[in-house]
């Protein structure tokens, strides 16, 4: 059921993995053996990460919208750091 829920996401195109890594030919053979497989961590890791994703927005604790948000309240709130009057004028260090 978990990976159900999931589908029309995958099958829609919603979802994107890289083309090269070390690790694509593991998880795409332990998510298409599923619910057979040896192990499902993989299965249930990208699970919940779609329904996370499908959150955003419906409640304000909840999903990557809620999460991204939060992440740009806080970058805006912080002042930036002060630049040494050395690196603003382009000058080096001896």
């Amino acid at each position: 059921m978990r990976m159900h829920a999931q589908t029309a996401m995958i099958e829609n195109g919603f979802v994107r993995l890289p083309k090269e890594t070390g690790w694509l030919a593991e998880y795409l053979h332990e998510m298409t053996a599923f619910p057979r497989g040896r192990y499902d961590d993989p299965v249930d890791s990208t699970a919940q990460m779609l329904d996370w994703f499908k959150q955003a927005g419906r409640q304000p604790q909840d999903g990557i919208w809620h999460y991204t948000k939060m992440l740009a309240e806080k970058q805006r709130n912080t002042p930036p750091k002060p630049v040494p009057l050395s690196v603003q004028l382009g000058l080096r260090r001896w």
